[in-house]
């Protein structure tokens, strides 16, 4: 991680007292930083895991989830669908718990670019709702920017993501680091996708093909898209794949 970054981060920390981690639900270990979330507990701030996009994920998955991060790891975990507003309610209860009695509570919130922050922050502040840039608290450091949840309760967003270590394309694209547009090879990270997400497919497209290229390929099939001799296209199958995670239809 940069310099830079980290001194952001350690800015968000420092100006909070609560810190929401945005996870995607699908992807929940890809999508965590548990340096950073050692670091907010090191400092005594209250961390609260947000699993975001449950609609898109099975009750097994959510129940598989639940059983890691809190009855092993004993996390504080809410699970929500920022774009649907279901779980709003229990987040904002977590954080009403984690506040107590102080008269005004700074939240910081961390997470990927894919992970469904800006809906998040939509969906807790209220839409049409500006950012405030006041606070009671002094010295709030400058570049944070600050949102009014409601009265005492504002919510700080760094400008920036979550740096992603990995030099695979897949893994970038996964976070929302890269789009479909900045990949080289977007066939292979279209089969990966299919991979991971092979039961979501299968139902999608109502195929009980298990093979990822074969699934792509039939993708490219039902959708009728064709190269001159009759040959699927591919890669345009793979970039349909890939816009469908990118619009979070998958």
């Amino acid at each position: 991680m940069s310099q830079g970054f980290m001194k952001q981060i350690s800015d968000l920390i420092y100006e909070s007292d609560i810190v929401l981690e945005v996870l995607d639900a699908r992807f929940p270990n890809r999508t965590r930083n548990k340096q950073i979330e050692e670091k907010i507990i090191r400092h005594g701030k209250a961390l609260i895991i947000v699993l975001n996009k449950t609609d898109l994920v099975s009750k097994n998955k959510i129940e598989k989830v639940k059983k890691e991060l809190i009855e092993n790891e004993k996390l504080r975990v809410v699970f929500v669908s920022a774009k649907e507003k279901n779980g709003i309610r229990l987040l904002k209860r977590e954080i009403s718990i984690a506040k107590g009695k102080k008269e005004e509570c700074i939240i910081g919130l961390l997470g990927y670019p894919n992970s469904g922050k800006s809906t998040l922050i939509n969906s807790l502040s209220g839409k049409g709702r500006g950012k405030v840039r006041t606070s009671k608290r002094a010295g709030f450091t400058r570049g944070l920017q600050r949102i009014k949840i409601n009265d005492g309760v504002y919510m700080i967003d760094a400008p920036g993501i979550i740096p992603y270590g990995e030099k695979d394309e897949f893994e970038l694209f996964l976070v929302g680091a890269k789009n479909a547009n900045q990949l080289r090879d977007i066939e292979t990270v279209a089969v990966k996708l299919i991979a991971e997400l092979k039961e979501t497919f299968q139902e999608k497209f109502e195929t009980n093909e298990d093979d990822e290229d074969t699934i792509l390929e039939y993708i490219g099939q039902k959708k009728k898209w064709f190269k001159s001799g009759g040959k699927v296209d591919v890669q345009k199958a793979a970039r349909e794949v890939l816009e469908m995670y990118q619009r979070n239809e998958l």
